[in-house]
């Protein structure tokens, strides 16, 4: 079978393939493979905290004495049904281990085995992406989207209404790995639980990171035109352990995202449209009318402005880091200063 990637496993796992008796999961991502696994686990046999339904081997153990795992696939359980064979990949060659074995499908057992990151020329991705019975599953991080739809997913199953501003909120501050994920959701859900919805203030008290709304409140006073928040709001930033080039760096693509509104609405674009197709790209937890009063203080020509400042206050953060704070800080009150001309204050 062709190799699975990351975007199409959950259709695909979703309903097993009868032929597949092997499956190898691999990736960054060390929840979402374990996640994967089981679920393949629940979908093979009826009791996994059965020892006999449910064989766990040691990767390393097996390239010691290869032929076991044909033995494991040929038993047959206690009680008969079916068994799912779990191999941990370790630092061993796992290839004579498969080769005599993953060119035919048992119908008592499913071999899954849950590995780390693999290049494309590893032997052992290879020899599951070529094998008619077997899967090579990739287990990358989730991006944006993806979280959205298990933040929204799991709400509702939760009973639980949540915005899209609040969900697009969470999804920025997770998936870093999916068992992270549903466990910051559970405390979220549980910390709602009760008031029928979920709001910005549930997610900022258990989820969010404190750098990450000081990070969003700077950007946002800088490109608000507010001087009167900007100083305490990047000085907040770095409080928190905030980097100077990080800041820098989500502003310039937060005034690369504005700037990308401005051309389509030159293009014909109507704004409103404009507007919700930036808020789909934005870097920064904001809400609609927020975003869209910040847009208003910015034409085109501002913007390509205040990228290309922003460009070279980067460059400079990085040549002189003794000095990137203030590098940085003054840059913020350069935006804000244009910002707020632009309202004739």
């Amino acid at each position: 079978m062709v190799a699975v990637r990351h975007s199409e496993a959950d259709r695909v796992l979703a309903r097993p393939p009868a032929h597949i008796g092997y499956y190898l999961f691999f990736g960054v991502d060390a929840g979402l493979v374990g996640e994967r696994l089981r679920g393949v686990v629940s979908k093979t046999i009826d009791d996994p905290s059965d020892a006999f339904q449910l064989v766990r081997l040691d990767g390393d153990d097996l390239a010691g004495d290869p032929m076991r795992l044909m033995d494991e696939i040929n038993t047959i359980g206690l009680f008969g049904g079916r068994r799912a064979i779990w191999i941990r990949a370790g630092s061993k060659n796992l290839i004579p281990v498969f080769e005599p074995v993953v060119s035919s499908v048992s119908v008592d057992a499913v071999v899954i085995v849950e590995a780390g990151p693999l290049k494309k020329d590893s032997a052992l991705r290879k020899l599951f992406e070529r094998e008619r019975h077997a899967a090579a599953v990739e287990c990358a991080h989730d991006d944006e989207g993806h979280i959205r739809s298990i933040v929204e997913d799991h709400a509702a199953k939760a009973g639980l209404q949540i915005d899209r501003e609040v969900s697009a909120l969470v999804a920025r501050s997770l998936g870093a790995d999916r068992l992270t994920t549903r466990s910051e959701l559970e405390k979220l859900t549980l910390y709602a639980h009760g008031t029928g919805r979920i709001s910005a203030e549930d997610v900022e008290a258990i989820i969010v990171d404190a750098s990450l709304i000081n990070l969003d409140a700077a950007i946002h006073a800088a490109f608000s035109g507010r001087i009167d928040l900007v100083d305490d709001a990047v000085q907040r930033v770095f409080a928190t352990g905030g980097d100077p080039g990080m800041l820098v760096g989500t502003a310039m693509r937060h005034a690369v995202m504005f700037h990308r509104a401005r051309l389509d609405i030159g293009r014909g674009l109507p704004r409103d449209a404009a507007i919700e197709k930036a808020q789909r790209r934005a870097f920064i937890y904001l809400g609609r009318d927020a975003l869209a009063a910040q847009f208003d203080l910015w034409t085109a020509v501002t913007l390509s402005r205040a990228i290309e400042i922003l460009a070279k206050t980067l460059q400079d953060c990085r040549k002189d880091a003794r000095l990137s704070q203030e590098i940085a800080a003054r840059t913020f009150w350069t935006l804000a200063n244009a910002a707020r001309r632009s309202t004739g204050r």
